[in-house]
């Protein structure tokens, strides 16, 4: 009795696959939004394929959003696009209240994770970057708008100090699609002291490397968050 071959799976187009190589070195950070790629002759020798390979391939990342392909130029990196994850959600955010502790509750997960992270391995860049953001908090308590972005720049940071780019990628529609409801939940200087205060305990146990402080003060944080937002929607 002959035994069956095993059947053997069809490999994807090898421009597919030059494709996915380059859109995850996009995403690891080796070639950053608004820089070019290599040109076509170094991509084609340093990959094995062809020039015609390279071609389909960039219009494939260029079709997904990753890339532009500008004549005469070369092709750039585009920033990463939310709308196809956020777009739903945000409909969604305009009729249910109950969505938004969702996200809360999902985000605390994932940011407390991050903090422990970003304490075990964050850079002198990151904490610089932390830094700034933090400086203007204590500069803009009583503004809305630039306070907000740069809370929200802070913990993007944080995300960026875990060294893991997966928590960017995450974080970064998710932040955007609760800009609404942290600008409904506004409490003016003295609450945003309070907050900022607690943004600074975070960051100091990141600087010391401390992973379970950090972790313990960013879910302090963001249940006080969560708090503001179910005492504005009791009083709304």
């Amino acid at each position: 009795m002959r035994t069956p071959l095993r059947t053997l799976r069809p490999r994807p187009p090898l421009h597919k696959e030059v494709a996915d190589i380059i859109s995850e070195k996009i995403i690891e950070g080796h070639y950053p939004p608004n820089s070019f790629l290599p040109p076509e002759r170094e991509l084609c020798e340093s990959l094995g394929v062809s020039r015609t390979v390279i071609r389909e391939a960039m219009k494939l990342l260029e079709s997904t959003g990753f890339v532009a392909i500008r004549r005469g130029l070369g092709t750039t990196v585009l920033e990463a696009r939310n709308e196809t994850v956020s777009q739903p959600l945000k409909i969604l955010l305009r009729r249910k209240t109950q969505l938004v502790r969702h996200l809360l509750e999902f985000r605390k997960i994932l940011e407390v994770a991050m903090a422990g992270l970003a304490a075990q391995r964050r850079t002198e860049e990151n904490l610089e970057a932390m830094e700034q953001f933090l400086k203007v908090m204590r500069e803009k308590p009583g503004t809305p708008a630039g306070y907000i972005d740069a809370d929200i720049g802070f913990h993007a940071e944080i995300a960026r100090a875990t060294q893991n780019p997966t928590f960017s990628i995450i974080l970064g529609p998710l932040a955007e699609l609760l800009r609404e409801s942290r600008v409904a939940t506004f409490s003016g200087p003295q609450v945003v002291e309070v907050r900022r205060k607690q943004h600074e305990e975070v960051m100091e146990f990141i600087r010391r490397g401390d992973a379970e402080g950090a972790r313990k003060s960013m879910n302090r944080h963001l249940t006080d968050t969560e708090q503001d937002l179910a005492h504005h929607y009791t009083q709304s």
